[in-house]
């Protein structure tokens, strides 16, 4: 996880540096910064029987308080009536989470994002919010002290938020939202075991805005003057490194050791408009753990930690997905469906799906931060990497 921390820190490093520049260039025509405070009670979903009391308690795990603490900024054109993309904010935060003593109290730090999804009023209005970020201080499973839990694998896991939220403005200065919050938390199969940990609740808080503009007096139609429908091509390639357990004769393997996996990926879409656009992908992958239990002597070489050499054609697959992008100030969220047209045997085989955060760092540069499963259920592998949008 050390790896996937330094890559983190590096999108979070560029990320914050692109807002700052943002805010240094527009504090003069009043750049609106955000500080929120929420709680959020949870649930926690049982989908492990460590959490249903498979435990060093023997107690069934139901609750988490999370406290979290963000900052954020709305540039000039974001706080325009009328604007395309108005009332979105992005920045960083941090949160603590009060989880039962065998999973600890972690704490999370994370880039997010949020906006209006539909505005009832000129007060009231039904938001989003996204955050992605790194949660620290598990107590992990560990063969000796903590041979049960399964579902956190390693002291620092990805933290991942989707909120839908009220927000109603009591101020210029003051909101105060209400809505429901869920979050993933997962180490992307870098360590074993990953079945995760998912939670559900309830949020509420108050934000506090400084040089926030004045409510419009009526609502206002968007601007639509500067999109353009059209084409552009992103084209990502990725690493990342994961490890496996494979199933075989009836037994089943933890192997030792991290195996690599990269890929490419050619994104051609459609701007339907200025959130929205839709088409496909070549998705080419080479997994170097791929298909390992297609041969008894090379799996039990591997699960002793020696080096197995096979055909490359076993374990790279080539494959087409659908893909869709939604698209705000800084950041893309892309989604894809697909399946392997060349390869699709073993590992490599079912309907895959993948999950990407797109932080443009340039006009034309990116750095991605993807998640890869197969069948909707079955982690594959993070996509850690960096792209480039043609003709846009």
């Amino acid at each position: 996880m050390k790896r996937l921390g330094l890559l983190f820190v590096m999108a979070w490093t560029c990320s914050t540096t692109l807002m700052a520049q943002d805010g240094g260039e527009a504090d003069s025509v009043r750049t609106a910064h955000r500080i929120a405070l929420d709680a959020v009670p949870s649930t926690i979903f049982h989908t492990s029987p460590y959490l249903k009391g498979g435990n060093e308690e023997t107690r069934t795990m139901n609750h988490d308080m999370t406290m979290t603490l963000k900052y954020a900024f709305m540039n000039r054109d974001e706080q325009r009536p009328g604007s395309l993309h108005y009332g979105a904010y992005q920045g960083v935060g941090v949160a603590y989470h009060d989880f039962n003593p065998s999973l600890s109290n972690p704490v999370s730090v994370f880039l997010y994002q949020g906006a209006p999804i539909v505005n009832f009023s000129r007060r009231l209005s039904l938001n989003y919010e996204w955050s992605l970020g790194m949660a620290f201080g598990w107590k992990a499973y560990d063969e000796e002290t903590n041979p049960d839990n399964h579902v956190i694998g390693s002291k620092v896991t990805a933290y991942i938020d989707v909120d839908f939220y009220m927000r109603y403005v009591l101020s210029r200065h003051f909101d105060i939202n209400a809505g429901v919050s869920l979050s993933h938390f997962s180490n992307g199969n870098t360590s074993y075991p990953n079945e995760g940990l998912n939670t559900g609740g309830i949020r509420v808080g108050l934000a506090y805005y400084m040089n926030r503009q004045p409510l419009p007096a009526q609502r206002v139609r968007r601007e639509m003057s500067d999109f353009r429908h059209g084409f552009y091509t992103d084209v990502v390639a990725y690493g990342a490194w994961r490890r496996r357990g494979v199933y075989a004769n009836g037994a089943g393997y933890l192997l030792p050791n991290a195996y690599a996996v990269v890929g490419l990926n050619v994104n051609p879409m459609y701007r339907l408009n200025p959130w929205f656009s839709a088409g496909a992908s070549l998705d080419v992958v080479y997994d170097h753990s791929a298909n390992l239990g297609d041969n008894y002597d090379d799996l039990l070489t591997a699960y002793e930690g020696g080096k197995v050499n096979r055909a490359f054609y076993r374990q790279t697959a080539v494959g087409l997905s659908a893909r869709t992008e939604f698209a705000m100030p800084y950041f893309s969220i892309n989604f894809g469906i697909g399946t392997n047209v060349i390869g699709n045997r073993g590992d490599m085989k079912g309907v895959y799906e993948i999950l990407a955060l797109k932080i443009h760092v340039t006009r034309n540069a990116m750095l991605h931060i993807g998640y890869s499963l197969t069948d909707f259920k079955t982690p594959s592998n993070l996509m850690l990497g960096l792209g480039w949008r043609f003709w846009h």
